[in-house]
């Protein structure tokens, strides 16, 4: 695999100092973007993310916008990605600091700016199995509000998932109420006609699909709105999953392969809204390279 590290790209697979605070405090943050036929999808979106992390979680590193997708770019086509869909993983640690918890000051900090490539694993089914997990989301974490390489309790719920043959975990907050998934966010397609996603301040990492569905309202049909979400919603309305790789999925709980229903008309035009954006999105990216 050939990866960009520091804006130079390597072949080898020594990418990091033994002493690096993501490796050993998960002192870092990260981006995972769709590639398609070698664009990079809503990259703007993703840009503002990771920059509003770093940016509060003190590190001082500056992003090129522009080179670093025209490097994106490069880094997939020379891992023979570059046509059809692929994913991108932006990882930025620290760096290399002094033993213990305090971090560098900022005009003392060396960031380690990562970027690798891989294929998008196809879709088996349309419908994602789910299970209610027991791994909690704190919502007061740092860790909930922005995607760092923290991320043990997000992979404990997909374990827990995968040993119950499910593809994915409804993490709930300490209220009890719904927050997310290990990898995703959550939506609720409910009877009165709405469409609602659990709050940032509930848990809900403030997700790149999710932050697009929330300014469709007129185009979907339907209001597409921030609420709390018991529990007890899940089994009483549709749900569908959003993050960059999968887009929209419905989903069902308990694992099995069962005959899958189509989704319902809120699920579908949701999705149906959302693939107009992304196809106009990635033909305005590519005529920037």
């Amino acid at each position: 695999m050939i990866y960009w590290l520091d804006g130079v790209f390597k072949e080898d697979t020594i990418a990091i100092d033994v002493a690096d605070r993501a490796f050993l405090l998960g002192d870092g943050v990260f981006e995972t973007i769709l590639m398609t036929d070698g664009v990079p999808a809503f990259w703007d979106a993703h840009m503002v993310r990771i920059s509003a992390a770093l940016s509060a979680l003190g590190f001082r590193i500056e992003i090129d916008r522009l080179n670093l997708a025209l490097d994106a770019r490069r880094l997939v086509e020379r891992n023979g990605l570059a046509e059809g869909p692929a994913s991108l993983r932006i990882t930025i640690s620290r760096g290399v600091g002094r033993r213990g918890l305090i971090f560098p000051s900022a005009d003392n900090q060396q960031p380690r700016f990562l970027m690798a490539a891989d294929r998008v694993a196809p879709s088996l089914s349309d419908t994602m199995r789910i299970t209610l997990s027991s791994y909690m989301r704190n919502a007061a974490s740092v860790s909930a509000k922005f995607k760092t390489v923290n991320y043990l309790d997000n992979i404990m719920a997909r374990r827990e998932a995968s040993e119950q043959g499910c593809d994915e975990a409804i993490m709930l907050n300490h209220h009890g109420r719904v927050a997310c998934a290990s990898a995703a966010n959550v939506f609720i397609a409910t009877a009165a006609g709405e469409i609602i996603t659990p709050p940032v301040e509930e848990g809900a990492l403030p997700g790149i699909v999710r932050g697009v569905l929330l300014h469709e309202s007129d185009a979907i049909g339907a209001p597409v709105i921030e609420r709390p979400v018991e529990r007890e919603l899940l089994r009483r309305s549709d749900v569908f999953l959003t993050n960059s790789l999968i887009g929209i999925r419905p989903v069902r709980f308990g694992s099995g392969n069962a005959e899958e229903e189509a989704p319902n008309r809120l699920i579908r035009s949701a999705q149906k809204r959302y693939k107009y954006l992304l196809e106009n999105d990635l033909k305005r990216r590519a005529g920037q390279f």
